[in-house]
């Protein structure tokens, strides 16, 4: 007796992918990224500094809004402390003790502001060290800053 279930035939179920199909394809071109992309990157924080940055943030809220009218949240104002100490790199001591305390703020950096710190050739690379070690140098150096009398209206 012969089988008609089309199971127990002896023709492979799927097709198989030869190299000859897989050259015909077209070739994908990579896709740009778009320039307001992000990056959320945490950092670690001790309780004082995350004290510290939760009150310039509290201060500043009552003064800057957001485009849309909405307060200042704590993301947005770190992103700017962020941004400042990129720009002023000659305030970031590189020296600073750094402890992983597992308990994390973070910033939204764009695109062009995050290749500074983790690009081919950025600060990351440059220091050796981790985006996230950068990223607290940066912002714990802002802090400092900010406490030997800098001004926070200067950095938004």
């Amino acid at each position: 007796m012969e089988s008609l279930n089309p199971i127990f035939q002896d023709k492979p179920l799927k097709k198989t992918i030869s190299p000859k199909d897989e050259s015909e394809s077209p070739h994908k071109r990579k896709r740009q990224t778009h320039s307001d992309k992000c990056h959320n990157i945490k950092f670690p924080v001790t309780t004082v500094m995350q004290m510290k940055l939760r009150t310039y943030c509290k201060q500043m809220g009552r003064i800057y809004y957001t485009q849309d009218g909405q307060a200042l949240s704590q993301t947005v104002f770190n992103t700017s402390l962020l941004q400042f100490g990129l720009h002023h790199t000659e305030i970031v001591d590189w020296t600073l003790h750094y402890k992983d305390t597992k308990t994390y703020m973070h910033t939204m950096l764009k695109e062009q502001a995050y290749q500074t710190i983790g690009g081919p050739y950025g600060l990351a690379i440059q220091k050796q060290v981790s985006e996230r070690k950068v990223v607290f140098f940066i912002m714990a150096s802002v802090l400092l800053w900010i406490e030997k009398g800098g001004s926070l209206e200067k950095i938004l």
